[in-house]
Protein backbone atom coordinates (compact mmCIF):
# COMPACT_ATOMS: atom_id res chain seq x y z
CA UNK A 1 0.00 0.00 0.00
CA UNK A 2 1.34 3.45 -0.94
CA UNK A 3 1.50 6.13 1.74
CA UNK A 4 -1.98 7.71 1.88
CA UNK A 5 -2.09 11.46 2.47
CA UNK A 6 -4.45 14.27 3.41
CA UNK A 7 -4.01 18.03 3.29
CA UNK A 8 -3.57 20.19 6.37
CA UNK A 9 -7.08 21.61 5.77
CA UNK A 10 -8.64 18.15 5.57
CA UNK A 11 -6.89 17.14 8.78
CA UNK A 12 -7.84 20.34 10.61
CA UNK A 13 -11.47 20.06 9.49
CA UNK A 14 -11.65 16.47 10.71
CA UNK A 15 -10.24 17.45 14.10
CA UNK A 16 -12.95 20.12 14.41
CA UNK A 17 -15.73 17.76 13.24
CA UNK A 18 -18.07 17.14 16.20
CA UNK A 19 -19.25 13.83 14.69
CA UNK A 20 -15.82 12.18 14.96
CA UNK A 21 -15.32 10.07 18.08
CA UNK A 22 -12.65 10.82 20.70
CA UNK A 23 -10.14 8.09 19.76
CA UNK A 24 -9.89 8.89 16.03
CA UNK A 25 -9.74 12.59 16.94
CA UNK A 26 -6.85 11.88 19.33
CA UNK A 27 -4.95 10.10 16.55
CA UNK A 28 -5.69 12.93 14.09
CA UNK A 29 -4.43 15.49 16.61
CA UNK A 30 -1.26 13.44 17.07
CA UNK A 31 -0.72 13.37 13.31
CA UNK A 32 -1.15 17.16 13.13
CA UNK A 33 1.25 17.73 16.05
CA UNK A 34 3.84 15.45 14.42
CA UNK A 35 3.45 17.30 11.15
CA UNK A 36 4.03 20.64 12.88
CA UNK A 37 7.17 19.27 14.55
CA UNK A 38 8.40 18.16 11.13
CA UNK A 39 7.52 21.53 9.59
CA UNK A 40 9.45 23.40 12.27
CA UNK A 41 12.38 20.98 12.26
CA UNK A 42 11.91 19.70 15.81
CA UNK A 43 13.60 16.41 16.65
CA UNK A 44 11.05 14.05 18.16
CA UNK A 45 10.65 10.26 18.11
CA UNK A 46 8.33 10.67 15.08
CA UNK A 47 10.49 13.08 13.07
CA UNK A 48 13.67 11.10 13.67
CA UNK A 49 12.09 7.83 12.59
CA UNK A 50 12.14 6.09 15.98
CA UNK A 51 8.37 5.56 15.93
CA UNK A 52 5.52 5.73 13.47
CA UNK A 53 2.79 6.18 16.10
CA UNK A 54 1.35 9.70 16.25
CA UNK A 55 2.18 11.80 19.30
CA UNK A 56 0.42 10.73 22.52
CA UNK A 57 -1.21 7.65 20.95
CA UNK A 58 -0.90 3.89 21.33
CA UNK A 59 -1.25 1.13 18.76
CA UNK A 60 -4.64 0.38 20.34
CA UNK A 61 -5.75 3.96 19.65
CA UNK A 62 -4.63 3.67 16.03
CA UNK A 63 -6.30 0.28 15.53
CA UNK A 64 -9.54 1.49 17.13
CA UNK A 65 -9.51 4.59 14.93
CA UNK A 66 -8.94 2.43 11.83
CA UNK A 67 -12.00 0.34 12.72
CA UNK A 68 -14.26 3.36 13.37
CA UNK A 69 -16.69 3.56 10.45
CA UNK A 70 -17.72 7.06 11.54
CA UNK A 71 -14.45 8.35 10.11
CA UNK A 72 -13.89 9.02 6.42
CA UNK A 73 -12.16 6.23 4.52
CA UNK A 74 -9.13 8.38 3.68
CA UNK A 75 -8.41 8.74 7.41
CA UNK A 76 -9.07 5.06 8.11
CA UNK A 77 -6.59 4.25 5.31
CA UNK A 78 -3.97 6.40 7.06
CA UNK A 79 -4.66 4.75 10.43
CA UNK A 80 -4.41 1.30 8.80
CA UNK A 81 -1.08 2.20 7.15
CA UNK A 82 0.33 3.46 10.46
CA UNK A 83 -0.77 0.21 12.15
CA UNK A 84 0.66 -1.93 9.35
CA UNK A 85 4.06 -0.22 9.52
CA UNK A 86 4.14 -0.26 13.33
CA UNK A 87 3.36 -3.99 13.48
CA UNK A 88 5.92 -4.79 10.76
CA UNK A 89 8.69 -3.16 12.80
CA UNK A 90 10.14 -1.71 9.57
CA UNK A 91 10.99 1.93 10.33
CA UNK A 92 12.58 2.64 6.95
CA UNK A 93 11.36 6.04 5.67
CA UNK A 94 8.60 5.54 3.10
CA UNK A 95 7.81 9.17 2.26
CA UNK A 96 9.62 11.46 -0.16
CA UNK A 97 11.18 14.53 1.44
CA UNK A 98 9.25 17.50 0.06
CA UNK A 99 11.26 20.15 1.88
CA UNK A 100 11.73 19.34 5.54
CA UNK A 101 15.11 19.40 7.24
CA UNK A 102 17.15 16.55 5.70
CA UNK A 103 18.49 15.51 9.13
CA UNK A 104 14.94 14.36 9.98
CA UNK A 105 13.93 10.91 8.79
CA UNK A 106 10.22 10.32 9.52
CA UNK A 107 8.89 6.92 8.50
CA UNK A 108 5.51 8.10 7.19
CA UNK A 109 4.49 11.63 6.26
CA UNK A 110 0.75 11.57 5.69
CA UNK A 111 0.05 15.33 5.63
CA UNK A 112 0.62 17.42 2.52
CA UNK A 113 0.33 21.12 1.86
CA UNK A 114 -3.10 22.47 0.95
CA UNK A 115 -4.04 22.39 -2.70
CA UNK A 116 -4.93 25.73 -4.22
Amino acid sequence: MAVPTVTIDELSNAIMDPTINATPKKVLEGILNDHMDLYYGNETPFTTGKTVLPMDTTIQDVDNAAADLGVEKKFRDIFSKISEVYKSGNLTPQSVNYGWDPKLKPVLVVVTQNKF
